[in-house]
């Protein structure tokens, strides 16, 4: 079962990396640093924080109990 697990979240990478171009079409008049800016946002900053809030049990409680110096 791990295997598909793996296989699985190799996928779900995978699409998740393609899919980044899928609105370039839309964004040609931009400059490229700020399609990467944008995309850099979502990737880093908007995105992870949802999916730790969909996938981990109590993770606000956790990121409340977390001290402010490992933050920083």
């Amino acid at each position: 079962m791990q295997i598909i697990y793996g296989i699985f979240y190799h996928f779900l990478g995978g699409a998740a990396s393609g899919s980044f171009y899928v609105p370039y079409n839309k964004v040609k008049g931009w400059h490229w640093e700020n399609f990467w800016i944008v995309g850099g946002l979502f990737s880093w900053l908007i995105v992870p924080p949802i999916a730790a809030l969909l996938t981990i049990p109590h993770f606000s409680e956790i990121i409340s109990q977390t001290p402010a110096s490992t933050f920083g």
